[in-house]
């Protein structure tokens, strides 16, 4: 019995070493996982901001491929006169077969022009369902998965990034927060120093797609929405406060159209998620907050209202009409 008791206390330790070497090891991999990333990004900002002959363009393309540890990235960008995505530099040391002539419409689903429609970044595969298909063009040169985000300038949209690579698993959120930190990076830089960088670019509003009709339920239209001073023009694309019109991409619309149309009360992310984006689109985890991020941006402009979207702390967010005048309620036209 004796020995026996012996046996089991040494196996509890045994077994209790083990749970904690295992969760030791867990920790060391997440740090050195951490601590890549931190490497990876730093390493992206500084090949961004090198001072060389190269353009902005390059570096950028150079930047995102080093901050996500990706095959390729390729910046596309916004040919407003054409209304189409035009790709300009790329980082990879393969071929992109004939990458030169290839472009994409606005008008049309590419996952670029969704990203620019979306205003933020989605994930794209060859073999998973859930996920965007990735372009033509990416999988004929042996890219299986990747992420494409939009390039902004203040409140311009300017271009895409496309980051791909030859992986058999999805992009995860921890590798699209990388493109995005880079990204952001470069939209601080060129606020200051704009010259040669993404020369063209477009208001949200001017892309053609405009939010007429709900995206998960083709019969039902947006109407226009009127809440005093406040208001929604879906033919435009378009919010108006207080005399001032500000551009909205269609998903910006839709975010907007749906929480002034529960004015007051909260709208879970969930809801907003599942009105707002196309079915299928897989936006990024981090999608809802980059929208309503830039909602409060545009609604700076105007000084006196950049309450009007409040986050209600664990039931999402609200649209919040104490800081305008209200003279009546709200109307759809």
């Amino acid at each position: 019995l004796i020995t026996l008791l012996g046996c089991s206390f040494i196996y509890l330790i045994l077994t209790r070493k083990n749970k904690e070497g295992v969760e030791q090891i867990r920790l060391l991999k997440d740090r050195i996982s951490g601590e890549a990333s931190a490497s990876r990004i730093l390493q992206g900002v500084k090949l961004f901001n090198r001072d060389d002959a190269s353009s902005a363009e390059s570096r950028l393309a150079v930047a995102a491929r080093t901050a996500t540890n990706y095959d390729a990235a390729i910046i596309f960008n916004l040919q407003h006169a054409h209304g189409a995505l035009v790709p300009s530099h790329w980082s990879y040391e393969g071929q992109l077969n004939n990458i030169e002539a290839e472009f994409e419409p606005l008008a049309e689903s590419s996952p670029g022009a969704s990203a620019i429609k979306q205003g933020s970044a989605i994930v794209m595969s060859s073999n998973h369902p859930e996920a965007v298909s990735i372009p033509t063009w990416a999988r004929h040169s042996g890219f299986t998965q990747g992420i494409v985000s939009p390039i902004f300038d203040g409140l311009d949209t300017v271009g895409v990034v496309y980051a791909l690579n030859k992986k058999t698993t999805l992009p995860t959120l921890l590798e699209i927060e990388q493109l995005e930190l880079i990204l952001s990076f470069r939209s601080i830089i060129s606020s200051s120093n704009t010259s040669g960088m993404f020369k063209e670019g477009f208001r949200t509003f001017d892309v053609t797609n405009t939010p007429e009709v709900d995206k998960r339920n083709p019969e039902k239209t947006i109407k226009n929405l009127t809440i005093g001073p406040f208001s929604l023009n879906a033919e435009l694309g378009q919010m108006e406060l207080s005399g001032t019109a500000i551009s909205l991409s269609p998903t910006e619309f839709l975010l907007m159209h749906a929480l002034a149309s529960s004015s007051g009360m909260p709208v879970s992310p969930t809801i907003l998620m599942s009105t707002c984006w196309e079915e299928g689109a897989r936006p990024s985890e981090r999608a809802l907050d980059v929208a309503i991020f830039r909602l409060r941006k545009k609604l700076k402009t105007i000084l006196a209202h950049t309450g009007l979207i409040k986050t209600v702390r664990g039931s999402g967010y609200m649209f919040d009409t104490s800081s305008i005048k209200v003279d009546s309620a709200a109307t759809a036209l």
